[in-house]
């Protein structure tokens, strides 16, 4: 089994964490997004929208972290990361879509102001925007190109922030009935949440998530993990830039 990720990417983290809570062995092939090892031509040949994370399993390639994970549950179901219920493994799922479609976009231009906006700042900018025209997805392009040339401010992401927010809301009302966001043990709903709740962490959104006692608890019992060891960076290890005041 291998998997093309990236160390700071919240879903190629997904994915990592997924894979050590089950127990797998893997072999890694990191691609520096910085470095726009993404858009090289051996890379897109595997994965045409140049995204990680991409998982080869025997003669299978999945692309898509949700998708990713929910091949390795019903692959590899020796260790359960969904509830025995019907009723609840469809409650996991619905944390999960919102995470993919809702949270997973509201975290990206305030982590790119934060992360990828200073580091571009010290490159050959011709060079960047060379590459950043080989971008397959449109969109993507654009953000990119805005940090590229410094255009990303702080204003720029507030609706991001309250998105951020209310998930962190209702995030915290969940834990008052559950002890995870899964129900009664670890799953894949705490498996998708954990990236972005540490992402706040890098984007100074830390006071919020401990505003919130059920969420900080919840993520002060993942880290202590040996799966959030395996899979997870080290926080502060990306430079720190204050962005949300």
């Amino acid at each position: 089994m291998r998997l093309f990720h990236s160390t700071h990417s919240t879903c190629s983290q997904k994915v990592r964490l997924c894979l050590a809570e089950k127990g797998l062995v893997w072999e890694g092939v990191h691609l520096n997004l910085r470095q726009f090892d993404q858009v090289r031509p051996d890379f897109l040949a595997l994965n045409p929208a140049g995204l990680v994370p991409v998982l080869q399993d025997q003669d299978a390639v999945l692309t898509e972290s949700r998708i990713i994970n929910e091949y390795l549950e019903e692959a590899y179901p020796q260790v359960a990361l969904l509830p025995a219920s019907a009723i609840e493994r469809a409650r996991v799922r619905s944390l999960t879509r919102h995470i993919d479609l809702v949270i997973s976009e509201a975290v990206k231009l305030p982590s790119f102001a934060k992360n990828i906006q200073p580091a571009l700042q010290i490159e050959d900018r011709a060079r960047v925007l060379s590459q950043i025209a080989r971008i397959p997805d449109p969109a993507i392009q654009s953000r990119w190109r805005l940090a590229a040339t410094g255009e990303i401010q702080a204003s720029h992401f507030t609706e991001s922030v309250q998105t951020l927010r209310k998930w962190l809301d209702e995030l915290e009302h969940t834990l008052t009935v559950h002890t995870w966001l899964s129900g009664d043990r670890v799953g894949l709903a705490d498996v998708d949440a954990i990236p972005f709740v540490q992402r706040l962490w890098r984007i100074d959104m830390g006071p919020d998530v401990q505003a919130r006692p059920h969420v900080q608890q919840w993520f002060e019992r993942y880290v202590q993990r040996p799966a959030f060891a395996a899979a997870m960076p080290a926080l502060g290890s990306e430079s720190q830039v204050p962005l949300v005041s």
